[in-house]
């Protein structure tokens, strides 16, 4: 079974949790920091400034996808954030959305609860850890990514099975985007960490990953699988990573020994032999 023709991820726009995130990381608290985090994540609403993100990542689906409308499935996490932003990306008339709980945002857990200066103080080793290894680090009462990426692979079974040469299109969040990214792409865990700390490829509110089967340059040529994928932000389309542009995916990787021992050299032997 094949995946969807076209399959397209969206971030939500801003939330408010996101700009009392933003604020605590310049060192300062929101006037209404304390209200916002005791909230259930699930419960972020968007910012004013999320409404318009969305609004124009609509626009740009209209101008480049056909609008969300055309698209033949089309779901989204439950969290609240996600549901004003799907329902500004395809305005008010747009129906058929389905809710789906393993597209939701990764649990951040009593860590995400907390300031970042409560959190150094509490979590230091899983900060130490997180830092070190962003993939298969678990958060406090959290989740790891590479849990998380259980979530996505049995989404992309049910793809597999009901979207097949379909369109699909997902308002989620970013974490999930990004561990989609890996799993499609096939990243190695050294690659996603490259990813994770380039600023450029930062999944920005209302960020777009179109991932396609059909090649932008020839209609005619359909392949097996997803093979195709341009990342844009349409709320600043200059920003967009790789300037937006169709990127033509390598096909599945297979190593050989030597390529394998090359990579262990990433890191350093620590026991000298006895």
């Amino acid at each position: 079974m094949a995946m969807p023709n076209d399959l397209v991820f969206v971030r939500h726009g801003e939330s408010e949790a996101n700009i009392a995130q933003q604020a605590d990381k310049l060192g300062r608290l929101s006037t209404r920091h304390a209200e916002i985090y005791d909230r259930p994540d699930w419960e972020q609403r968007l910012s004013t400034r999320g409404i318009e993100q969305a609004k124009l990542a609509g626009a740009w689906f209209d101008r480049h996808l056909g609008g969300a409308a055309s698209f033949d499935f089309r779901y989204f996490s439950p969290f609240l954030r996600t549901r004003e932003t799907a329902a500004h990306l395809g305005g008010t008339e747009c129906g058929g959305w389905i809710m789906d709980d393993r597209v939701v945002e990764r649990s951040w857990g009593t860590y995400g609860a907390l300031p970042r200066a409560e959190r150094k103080r509490r979590y230091a080793l899983a900060m130490k850890m997180y830092g070190q290894s962003p993939w298969y680090t678990k958060l406090p009462g959290g989740e790891s990514r590479y849990e998380v990426s259980d979530r996505f692979r049995d989404f992309q079974g049910t793809l597999h099975r009901e979207a097949a040469g379909r369109r699909v299109l997902v308002v989620t969040h970013g974490d999930f985007m990004g561990i989609a990214r890996y799993n499609i792409e096939r990243l190695l865990p050294e690659e996603f960490e490259v990813i994770e700390r380039d600023k450029a490829q930062d999944v920005k509110n209302c960020a777009i990953f179109h991932y396609s089967r059909i090649n932008p340059a020839d209609p005619a040529d359909v392949r097996d699988k997803l093979s195709f994928r341009r990342l844009v932000n349409p709320t600043d389309v200059d920003s967009s990573p790789f300037d937006g542009q169709w990127v033509e995916l390598p096909p599945r990787r297979k190593f050989t020994g030597a390529e394998l021992l090359a990579q262990a050299e990433r890191a350093s032997r620590l026991l000298d032999d006895e």
